[in-house]
């Protein structure tokens, strides 16, 4: 289980890290594309914002994958 926390650690400090760069940079950029040359502060908030996602995505999975996995070591095993 160590693992598991270890990887959901990575995952929340890349995610906490990505959202607090895009308050410290961008912080009134909303990552919408509206115009046919986007500006540099709207490419880095879809940058930043694609990094929290992937945070966040990693995240669920190492929460999902560690209950399965605990899941599977408290079930009785009938043999």
């Amino acid at each position: 289980m160590r693992a598991y926390l270890r990887l959901f650690l990575l995952s929340a400090s890349t995610a906490a890290g990505a959202y607090l760069a895009s308050r410290a940079l961008v912080p009134d950029a909303a990552p919408v594309a509206d115009s046919e040359q986007p500006q540099w502060y709207l490419q880095l908030a879809f940058v930043l914002r694609s990094i929290e996602l992937i945070g966040l995505g990693g995240m669920a999975l190492v929460v999902i994958a560690g209950l399965s996995a605990w899941l599977t070591r408290r079930s009785p095993t009938t043999r």
